[in-house]
């Protein structure tokens, strides 16, 4: 054993220590640039697609939903991957609850007939043990409804509303009960429309193409201003006003506009990736845990 008085404090290299702290500074210089830049590169993206048109995606479908059709026949989403379709929910006993989305639905189909890579699609919310999909049939049948173009789905109504709020993101449903669950359903949906791509991505904001806050507001818009023409005589509150009085139709040139430059899109089948950034930062960390290492070990040499 060496005598303690022999011990001696280990000789530090103020070189290394010097090329150390560069190596470090360096390497956080660089992956600071490198997220930088690909945080910069999707800010541009996202402006061009603005600019463009085409819509931002809001959700991926990662997962299959599946259903019976109005045929009898089960199906699942997933085959629709590489087309253009548009989805909406419906509730099979409730006509009145279904006239602005099918309106809607009824048009696309019509506009869109000549396309092979075209489809839509409309959800049932009422539970398929009590309104299956023979209801469904007539509600396509009223429509004029193409099984090759245009599904009516049934499925589990617990899976349904998952599927429509987590997945679609559409947060506008809520349950009734007592007199007006009897009258309108059990299920309160708004008259809304996805868009989703040949990639399975969602489309659009959040709160776009839900026909029923359109109609709301050009109601509500259209009472103010009969209580209050005044209000006209503020440019601010008149510039809202005409984009309130004529949602519905700007919302639905908007949902053309994307459905048709989403036809068109030549963008590769990915999402934001930030790899590069997170390898680089990982092996930062990496490397200063490595060198705090090797120089406690040579410290304590």
């Amino acid at each position: 054993m060496t005598p303690v008085s022999q011990l001696e404090p280990a000789e530090r290299d103020p070189k290394a220590i010097r090329r150390t702290v560069l190596i470090l500074i360096g390497l956080m210089i660089a992956g600071g640039v490198i997220i930088w830049y690909k945080y910069m590169e999707q800010q541009k993206r996202d402006q061009e697609e603005v600019i463009a048109g085409r819509s931002p995606r809001i959700s991926r479908l990662t997962k299959n939903f599946a259903g019976v059709c109005q045929d009898g026949e089960s199906r699942g989403l997933d085959d629709l991957e590489g087309k253009v379709w548009v989805v909406a929910p419906v509730v099979p006993n409730h006509p009145e609850e279904n006239k602005i989305q099918l309106a809607k639905m009824q048009d696309l189909a019509e506009h869109y007939k000549d396309r092979d890579d075209f489809h839509l699609v409309c959800i049932s919310v009422a539970d398929p043990n009590e309104h299956g999909y023979e209801e469904l049939a007539e509600m396509a049948k009223t429509v004029n409804a193409d099984i090759d173009q245009w599904w009516f789905m049934a499925a589990e109504e617990k899976a349904v509303i998952g599927f429509l709020k987590d997945h679609l993101k559409m947060a506008h449903i809520k349950e009734r009960s007592g007199e007006d669950a009897e009258k309108y359903g059990k299920h309160d949906i708004a008259a809304q429309l996805r868009v989703v791509d040949q990639s399975r991505r969602v489309r659009g904001e959040h709160q776009q193409f839900d026909f029923d806050f359109a109609r709301y507001k050009t109601e509500l818009t259209k009472k103010e201003l009969a209580d209050n023409p005044e209000l006209l005589n503020d440019p601010a509150a008149k510039a809202a006003a005409e984009l309130y009085l004529n949602m519905d139709e700007l919302w639905t040139k908007r949902m053309y506009k994307v459905i048709d430059y989403t036809f068109e899109e030549t963008e590769t089948d990915k999402d934001p990736n930030y790899i590069n950034a997170i390898i680089v930062a990982a092996s930062i960390v990496g490397f200063i845990v490595i060198m705090g290492v090797r120089l406690r070990a040579r410290k304590n040499g």
